[in-house]
């Protein structure tokens, strides 16, 4: 009797435990990869990538050639990013999946129009999406020709540059990544101004046997204080970022003499410091750069002595050519302001207008350091003379 008094009780307990009826089947979703958001006409443009991952996992594990449509593009157009997203709902053929949402590309008229608001609020409200997503901006007209960007042999667009920017930085310093948390964290920060990644296409650099790869190409920095977007830095106008930037790797370094080039070096693991120096009422900032150089190449023989004072000289040359840039758009890329707020916040206080520090070109004074490392290398000499 008491055996089958505790048979009934454990049968009666599995009814509260909890089941799977409300789990999503994975082949009854459609998944979101990347959002591109635009302005035109007094709209928001919003469009989707989807991602087929069946295919994804098809080529990852061997198991033959993929077939169907690797990706495909949802358009739609509301009052807000979120209406325009909903009118998408209303034709979808299965439900859309936000957790492997990996990118926002916005515009230079969305950032003008500030509808990054309208993304970063809904990304941050909704419980699917997480803050590991990627922030870019384009100045490109048809947001949409980033989404024809797909990875060689694969095909895939999950592994492209708007999805990994890291893995390639790791290799060339350039411009670094910008998470979604990393934006909400600098918008907030006092004295600092957002540097968004600014990307386009390109079908110049890469060619297959069947056709011309569209590939996704960095190009600069858009940039942006509060809530109010400043412009884009593009070119070689923006390379004394990378002297400024924490974590890089990696930077190239081009000699030149006049028009002639005459050596190219790798500069590893670069960094910097920049202090505050207060006299009256007069506040500039010493910024040096250190590194340790590595010739890839050397053109024509110049000296130890030349070659490492020539480098220090475009180093500061970068920096200053940036910084005058940002100027001339009201931005302090070197986020200067912030540097002051930290080491120095009386002084901060004293100076600061409207949270923000007054800078002109002569805010800055540049020194660079580098120590050449020989890599058979060792010869600061042309190998075949």
């Amino acid at each position: 009797m008491v055996s089958k008094h505790r048979c009934m009780m454990l049968v009666a307990s599995l009814l509260l435990l909890a089941g799977c009826w409300g789990i999503e089947e994975a082949e009854r979703m459609d998944y979101v990869h990347g959002v591109g958001v635009d302005y035109k006409e007094g709209q928001v443009h919003v469009t989707l990538q989807i991602v087929n991952l069946s295919n994804l996992g098809k080529s990852e594990t061997g198991g033959g050639e993929s077939h169907g449509n690797q990706a495909v593009l949802a358009k739609s157009k509301g009052e807000s990013v979120n209406d325009a997203i909903f009118k998408i709902y209303n034709s979808t053929q299965r439900r859309l999946f936000w957790g492997h949402l990996t990118f926002v590309a916005l515009t230079e008229e969305a950032l003008k129009h500030q509808k990054f608001k309208d993304v970063i609020d809904l990304m941050d409200r909704y419980r699917e999406t997480r803050y590991r997503i990627l922030v870019f901006a384009t100045q490109d007209e048809d947001v949409d020709k980033i989404f024809e960007a797909v990875a060689i042999f694969d095909g895939s667009p999950v592994y492209t540059r708007l999805t990994d920017i890291a893995n390639t930085y790791e290799q060339s310093s350039w411009i670094k990544d910008l998470s979604m948390r990393e934006f909400l964290l600098q918008l907030n920060e006092p004295g600092y101004d957002i540097i968004i990644p600014a990307v386009t296409t390109t079908e110049e650099d890469w060619t297959s046997i069947q056709k011309t790869e569209t590939m996704v190409k960095t190009v600069g920095v858009a940039l942006m204080y509060k809530n109010q977007f400043r412009g884009f830095i593009t070119g070689e106008d923006v390379n004394g970022l990378r002297w400024l930037t924490e974590d890089a790797l990696r930077v190239n370094l081009d000699i030149d003499k006049g028009d002639k080039p005459i050596a190219e070096a790798v500069i590893i693991r670069p960094s910097f410091t920049i202090k505050p120096v207060v006299k009256g009422d007069d506040v500039t900032f010493h910024i040096h750069v250190s590194g340790t150089a590595i010739f890839n190449q050397i053109f024509e023989y110049k000296g130890y002595s030349f070659l490492k004072k020539e480098m220090e000289k475009q180093i500061e040359a970068e920096i200053k050519q940036t910084f005058h840039q940002a100027l001339e758009l009201d931005s302090d890329i070197y986020r200067l302001s912030e540097v002051l707020y930290r080491k120095n916040v009386r002084a901060w206080k004293k100076f600061a207008q409207d949270g923000k520090l007054p800078l002109d070109k002569d805010s800055i004074k540049i020194s660079a350091d580098l120590n050449i490392q020989s890599s058979r290398i060792i010869e600061e000499k042309p190998v075949i003379r």
